[in-house]
């Protein structure tokens, strides 16, 4: 039982070491769209470049529009918030966090991503 207990505690440790060394995105690599103050902007280098006005399309295939929309791959859709950037890979971020795209249930009973 000890050495099970020794081993997780090395496995824990070291994922721990890795994930400190594993590098952030720099805003050099933050290239995507982002909603801001209700507006969707072109992000270059992790600054807003300019407005959007035309749909742009994610390496993965997510379509997002200039209104905000999001329809991903196989066909969901929904908006995104203020302050939320879509990487030119389509990983979603949220306050240069990635987050999922697993819906949630909110209070109205709807599918949502984000309560």
């Amino acid at each position: 039982m000890t050495k099970f207990f020794r081993r997780s505690a090395c496995l824990v440790a070291a994922i721990f070491v890795l994930l400190l060394f594993t590098p952030a995105l720099s805003a050099a690599e933050m290239n995507g769209v982002m909603m801001r103050d209700g507006k969707m902007m072109l992000m270059k280098h992790g600054k807003a470049a300019m407005p959007m006005d035309t749909d742009v399309t994610m390496t993965n295939g997510t379509v997002v529009s200039s209104d905000g929309t999001i329809k991903l791959k196989g066909g969901r859709e929904f908006r995104m918030h203020n302050g939320q950037m879509m990487m030119m890979d389509g990983h979603l971020m949220k306050g240069g966090n990635a987050t999922g795209m697993q819906p949630q249930s909110n209070p109205i009973g709807r599918p949502a991503l984000y309560p």
